[in-house]
């Protein structure tokens, strides 16, 4: 792997060329684990597997090209409980299709066309092989420019006589060519551009729900969600407190945060993800773990030294020095893979 120009923006190709036949499955889903549970039938296992994932960071944002098989696509409840991941998603095929049932229907997407999901939503879906792009938007990022908080899960926006996802599709699309020869600072730039095209898009297409009692609970999700990032710092935040800042009953709370395994889990995780981007930050590289533990609201070291070390398998001393994903061992094809998208996705900028 040849020493990478920093000036430009990460890139990270993964491939399964250099792994067993046996083993390509289980490695893919290993590795798309970081955002979906996959599933092919047993027998197609042992013929091996054939997926590639070619990712940037622009700015704060992702963005990837896959090209893979047919496979069964999830998000569970208990995923997102486990990965704490809060980002929009939009996907545009080039090749393929995918199947999915949302709200009892039944929708095939395909070419010229976006579909968004919400990635603290749950979903399931079908697809053939199939190439597509993929990009993740930050929710504190995307959430402000959207006029109004309707739920977006499962929305497709056909381009046909829709010029701005007409516009959308061949932005991203354009983004993804020009990526590798962009600098930091010009990808500074086009994510803010992207960001104002996507939410755009979307304003002009108007969710099914977003005057309904399902767009109701979405926005006193979206408000809790909001007061939680604003309050997260203060130890003292609790499910009550939440409750009140938002103007919910603790019942209705707890309900909203049930797919997230609950207000507390939902707080300890953004705090334990607050925690590890300041850990590999270089700007406090100086700052003490138990200053970086305070700032990010846990009440004594002790605690979140227990939380961090559960939630990463490392303590937070051994992180600031070596990343848990900077060195894989194991197997002998293991150093050939490039996973660094997945570190990448966990910690866009929440």
């Amino acid at each position: 792997m040849t020493t990478e120009d920093i000036s430009r923006v990460p890139h990270s190709v993964f491939s399964l060329d250099a792994v067993p036949v046996a083993e390509q499955f289980d490695v893919w889903r290993e590795s798309i684990g970081c955002l979906f549970e996959v599933d092919v039938p047993k027998e197609r296992r042992a013929e091996g597997f054939r997926a590639e994932l070619d990712a940037h960071v622009i700015g704060d944002l992702a963005m990837a090209r896959t090209h893979t098989q047919a496979q069964e696509w999830a998000r569970s409840s208990a995923t997102i409980a486990r990965d704490g991941m809060d980002h929009l998603m939009i996907q545009i095929y080039e090749a393929g299709t995918m199947e999915f049932t949302h709200r009892g229907r039944e929708q095939v997407f395909g070419q010229d066309a976006l579909v968004v999901f919400d990635l603290a939503q749950e979903m399931r879906s079908r697809t053939s092989d199939f190439t597509n792009l993929s990009l993740l938007l930050p929710r504190p990022l995307i959430e402000p420019l959207l006029k109004q908080a309707g739920d977006r899960h499962m929305q497709i926006i056909s381009a046909p006589g829709n010029p701005l996802a007409r516009l959308l599709i061949d932005h991203v699309t354009a983004l993804k060519s020009l990526a590798s020869g962009m600098s930091l600072s010009q990808a500074t730039e086009a994510s803010a551009a992207t960001l104002a095209l996507t939410a755009a898009c979307l304003n002009a297409s108007k969710s099914e729900d977003g005057q309904g009692e399902a767009g109701i609970a979405f926005a006193l999700l979206v408000r809790a969600r909001q007061r939680i990032a604003e309050h997260l710092r203060d130890p003292d935040l609790s499910p009550a407190r939440v409750a009140r800042l938002s103007g919910v009953s603790r019942t209705r709370l707890y309900e909203m945060f049930e797919p997230f395994g609950g207000v507390l889990a939902y707080i300890r995780e953004q705090r334990l993800r607050l925690a590890l981007r300041m850990l590999i930050d270089h700007r406090f590289a100086e700052r003490p773990i138990s200053a970086i533990a305070a700032d990010c609201g846990f009440a004594n070291d002790s605690a979140f030294s227990r939380a961090f070390r559960a939630r990463f398998g490392t303590t937070a001393r051994d992180m600031r020095a070596a990343p848990a994903w900077a060195h894989r061992s194991g197997r002998e094809f293991d150093r050939d893979l490039d996973r660094r998208y997945e570190e990448w996705i966990r910690l866009l900028s929440a």
